[in-house]
């Protein structure tokens, strides 16, 4: 069986997102013996300005892979990248806004709306030179695996499927394509796209069975989570001092490091905690402190900057409490996201902090099979307390051991290894076929 698989974000880009693809790619070729895998991918650049990392991790993995295409970058994305660096603080500054939960101002919105029409431009750009590349080459795969995001991925896999309408399409959405940070009109626009462009698709698999995608009828819709690689883990270790860690974007102030920052301090504050703190590693320190600030909690964070993969992962090793943090509203409900699958990894004790209007999210009714805790922004007065006990309960085993344990449930735990993650990416590949 030949298959091509089209993803932006694959090894060996350092990525959270490109994590799903190479891992499950690694697991199909035992999944399915006779898989011969092709990806097709744009041409990442590891050096000059506009300078990505390389993950040595993902590398190794590469292997898997029976050839490596790259679409050369092109005079018209190179220009659109040259404009989109000299705009660069601007697009952030406007990102970070995009992602603020709450009302904005018009003109906010206007600029968000002109934003997201920019970023199809690129689209656009992407699809037609990845059209170019593949011209004139044999096209002889049985299947076709497109990946959003961004969405160019898709557009090329609906031309190909249009061209060789016998070879099987499965259209993978480990994100929604209309979001809760929509303006209106791009929320109309963004709503359409699954089904306009994926209406040909043999199969459409999403990473959550709560993701919207307003799929065209009559397409067969199957959910295959995100995981973790088993070849990874890392033993864990015990901690030399007491830290809470996160590894990650904040995204504006949807993410609340911020409160677990107060519960220590108030914790030192009682004379019941010493040297504790938040550990965040990522590309938003002055965020994060703005964050804690909120609750004169800054003494209590410790911000490194972005670090590789790997030296992530040993932080992890060595972390007293691995901490996550997500949203829940009624447009976007939140889960395990690919950075829980690491902690899962790391068998270490979890906090999950989830900010959003809407109560009892997924995390809350499934964080004890992991052994963790989680607190709720909109149950404020129910949840701190018990993240809060949760802390000092951690805190003061360490203090008496040395170390952190958990008790949790392996079963459901093991579901989420991308071996078994891949068989059934295979086994939805044979159903349709």
């Amino acid at each position: 069986m030949k298959i091509l698989i089209i993803s932006e974000y694959i090894a060996p880009l350092q990525a959270v997102a490109s994590i799903r693809w190479t891992k499950i790619a690694k697991y199909l070729k035992l999944a399915l013996p006779d898989a011969s895998i092709t990806v097709l991918t744009n041409q990442q650049q590891f050096t000059g300005p506009a300078r990505n990392r390389s993950d040595p991790l993902l590398q190794k993995d590469m292997r898997c892979f029976d050839a490596y295409w790259q679409i050369p970058e092109g005079k018209e994305l190179a220009l659109y990248e040259k404009l989109k660096r000299r705009r660069l603080k601007t697009t952030l500054e406007l990102q970070n806004r995009m992602q603020t939960l709450g009302k904005t101002r018009m003109r906010t919105r206007v600029k968000k709306e002109l934003l997201l029409l920019v970023r199809d431009i690129k689209e656009t750009i992407c699809l037609r030179q990845g059209a170019k590349f593949l011209r004139g080459r044999e096209l002889d795969f049985d299947v076709v695996i497109s990946t959003y995001g961004p969405a160019w991925p898709h557009l090329l896999a609906e031309q190909v499927k249009r061209e060789h309408p016998a070879m099987l399409w499965l259209a993978d959405f480990r994100d929604p394509y209309a979001k809760d940070t929509d303006t209106a009109f791009a929320w109309h626009r963004h709503n359409a796209f699954v089904r306009r462009h994926c209406r040909q698709a043999d199969v459409i698999t999403r990473v959550s069975g709560n993701l919207h995608l307003n799929e065209p009828p009559g397409v067969p819709i199957q959910t295959i989570p995100n995981g973790y690689d088993p070849s990874e883990a890392m033993p864990p270790l015990p901690p030399d001092e007491f830290s809470i860690v996160f590894t990650g974007r904040l995204y504006g102030e949807k993410r609340d490091l911020g409160i677990v920052c107060k519960a220590l301090k108030e914790l030192a504050s009682a004379g019941l905690v010493q040297n504790a703190a938040v550990l965040y590693a990522g590309p938003d320190d002055a965020l994060a402190r703005q964050l804690a600030g909120r609750y004169d909690a800054q003494d209590h964070l410790k911000a490194v900057g972005v670090l590789p993969r790997l030296e992530a992962l040993r932080i992890q090793q060595k972390a007293a409490v691995l901490l996550q943090l997500d949203w829940n509203t009624a447009k976007n409900h939140c889960e395990w996201s690919g950075k829980m699958y690491e902690y899962m990894m790391a068998r270490k004790p979890i906090l999950f902090v989830v900010t959003g209007d809407e109560p009892n999210s997924f995390p809350s009714r499934h964080m004890g099979e992991l052994g963790g805790c989680c607190y709720e922004q909109c149950r404020h007065n129910e949840t701190y307390p018990r993240m809060k006990r949760y802390i000092l309960d951690k805190y003061t085993e360490w203090k008496t051991t040395g170390n952190v344990t958990i008790q949790r449930d392996e079963g459901y735990v093991r579901k989420f290894s991308y071996e078994e993650i891949a068989k059934m990416v295979g086994e939805a590949i044979q159903k349709n076929d």
